[in-house]
């Protein structure tokens, strides 16, 4: 998976898990008919599943997201959880068998579509990633928009559309206004796209965030300020990134962006 993307997903949102199935169903327990509420059970169960496998235990979890499958295999949301925990055990195979299941039970189920979409991301199909997370950023009841729009514009980056990544990062910031890490990623792509005055303004606003930065961050910095002539700004990200990562490839890259400079003078 690229960086940019394993920055912004796969983020597992209970609530777009935890929702309700339409329904109930009879069923016996014990000899005795009870009316059983299947679609609470099955989210109570995968609610279970997800708080052990965010703890780091794939077995009880696998037993919760079992039991919800067995109440209903035709749970978008139970297979959806399961795929999770293929994922967190690096069964890809599993993990997108589960996904199928979950959207050919309900085809529009948003949380498996950005899931998927993320998996098949981190294999570099693209094309069918991107129509994944299109189908639930446009879900308007998706409490996960902000990250179908975050790898919306991941994927776009990947295929070297970067005007429709610009766009798709800035949905998602409006969305999600307090992700500081959209900010950076805007900043270093309007550098790039030689809109360095744009690229100022969300790096200023990324830099008023967080402290101390990184060195990618104070790498981006470096550039905008010396595209702008902001010298003061510049020479003090540059003496940042001496003093804080002189081991990090940022600092390389700003060595020889430096030698370069210095020979054209």
């Amino acid at each position: 998976m690229s960086p940019t993307l394993r920055q912004f997903a796969l983020t597992v949102s209970l609530a777009a898990l935890l929702g309700l199935l339409s329904g109930c169903m009879t069923a016996t327990e014990g000899g005795q008919r009870n009316e059983v509420k299947v679609d609470e059970a099955v989210a109570t169960r995968v609610a279970a599943g997800m708080k052990y496998l965010q703890m780091g235990n794939p077995s009880e979890a696998r037993r919760h997201f079992s039991r919800a499958l067995s109440l209903n295999d035709d749970s978008a949301q139970a297979h959806n959880a399961m795929a999770l925990l293929y994922n967190y055990e690096r069964d890809s195979k599993q993990e997108e068998h589960h996904y199928r299941k979950a959207l050919s039970a309900d085809r529009d189920y948003a949380p498996a579509l950005n899931n998927y979409g993320t998996l098949l991301f981190s294999q570099g199909r693209y094309d069918e990633a991107l129509e994944k997370f299109k189908r639930a950023a446009n879900d308007p009841k998706y409490e996960g928009r902000a990250s179908a729009f975050n790898n919306m514009g991941a994927t776009y980056k990947a295929l070297g559309e970067m005007d429709r990544a610009r766009e798709a990062y800035i949905r998602s910031l409006r969305l999600s206004p307090g992700n500081s890490q959209l900010l950076l990623e805007l900043a270093r792509l309007y550098y790039q796209d030689g809109r360095a005055s744009l690229g100022w303004d969300y790096y200023r606003d990324y830099e008023r965030r967080v402290r101390p930065q990184s060195a990618e961050a104070l790498w981006v910095g470096i550039r905008l300020a010396a595209d702008l002539g902001k010298r003061d700004q510049q020479a003090s990200y540059e003496l940042a990134l001496q003093n804080l990562y002189p081991e990090s490839r940022e600092y390389r890259l700003w060595r020889a962006w430096r030698a370069g400079q210095e020979g054209d003078e």
